[in-house]
């Protein structure tokens, strides 16, 4: 408030003290009637509160929310698990009989979320019916559809497969999915849990003796009846973990544009002295029904030493927290058994 100048009356300073202190009572119930409250910088702590606007970055640029998202597509499976993780329930996910097959850490969706067709060609009626105030994607699955699904709602696209690393990538777009849904503390707490259980899978390791240990990270399928092996390099999420874990990642092969290495069995002769876990479904396991009838393969040291470890089938090696922490757990299992 202004000080009065010293000319005028005391009567005077109490009235213009008066006008203002209606002003200000004035100001806050309009903002109240607005559904408003204290103003907010868009993207800061207050944010998530009603009415306040959050802004987020990503592949495609910068996107404002006039307030957080609450009905959220998510066209990645990777994405689906981190609004479980956050606590929030997706309207629609791609494919959800197929996360429920493939990936099994985490809860499951409810009955209310509604299948918007494949990850590869996902039905832009199906998500438009929905009314979304936010879609949530990745490069691979909606780069030429990009415009089409922004018309729908704002939508926000990520790279899993990043370059820099898909462990870090995976953290960082936890959080930042979670300021758009206005829960940035429901992120913070999903990656202190998984730090937790790295740190008690890493301590079982050592336990176990473990610590140090060369691990290979693969899965394998079958391709017009051919075995086919996919060995995970350091730029995947397995990759990432391995170090964290207090192990080696043995494979130093390139990268193709997922973080993986397709190899025969003759490719798998660099690695051989290390322990090999891998995951395959249950109906098409590789690694104990055609590779073990290979003279190479049984020719291996890490098959000759019986140091072949099956993971659970429903392992996911490109998920979220949930996943993350159960391929911890998994390795952890497998190598110590």
């Amino acid at each position: 408030m202004r000080t009065p100048p010293r000319a005028r009356t005391a009567l005077t300073a109490l009235l213009a003290a008066a006008a203002l202190a209606v002003t200000a009572v004035g100001c806050g119930s309009a903002a109240e009637e607005a559904g408003g409250g204290s103003p907010t910088k868009e993207g800061d702590a207050g944010a998530g509160r009603e009415g306040g606007g959050v802004t987020v970055s990503h592949l495609k640029g910068s996107t404002t929310l006039k307030q957080p998202a609450k009905k959220v597509v998510a066209l990645e499976w990777t994405y689906a698990e981190d609004l479980l993780a956050l606590g929030v329930s997706p309207a629609g996910v791609a494919d959800v009989k197929g996360y429920g097959q493939w990936v099994t850490g985490g809860p499951r969706f409810g009955a209310d979320v509604k299948d918007v067709g494949t990850r590869q060609a996902p039905s832009l009626e199906t998500i438009k019916a929905l009314k979304p105030d936010l879609i949530v994607t990745s490069k691979v699955r909606s780069e030429a559809n990009y415009e089409q699904l922004n018309k729908i709602a704002p939508t926000l696209m990520f790279d899993p497969y990043s370059t820099d690393g898909e462990y870090e990538e995976m953290r960082a777009t936890l959080k930042t999915i979670g300021t758009a849904v206005g829960k940035p503390e429901a992120a913070d707490a999903a990656l202190k849990d998984l730090d937790a259980k790295i740190d008690a899978a890493k301590r079982k390791l050592a336990a176990g003796k473990r610590n140090g240990a060369e691990v290979t990270v693969a899965r394998g399928y079958t391709t017009d009846g051919a075995a086919v092996v996919e060995v995970l390099t350091d730029s995947t999420i397995p990759g990432g973990l391995l170090p964290r874990l207090g192990l080696r990642n043995a494979w130093k092969g390139k990268a193709d544009a997922y973080g993986m290495s397709k190899v025969d069995i003759e490719g798998l002769k660099p690695v051989e002295k290390s322990s090999l876990v891998y995951v395959a479904a249950k109906d098409d396991d590789v690694f104990t029904t055609s590779l073990p009838k290979n003279a190479l393969w049984q020719n291996l040291d890490f098959a000759k030493g019986k140091r072949v470890h099956a993971l659970d089938p429903g392992t996911w090696f490109f998920g979220g927290p949930f996943s993350t922490a159960q391929v911890a757990d998994e390795i952890a299992s497998a190598l110590t058994s």
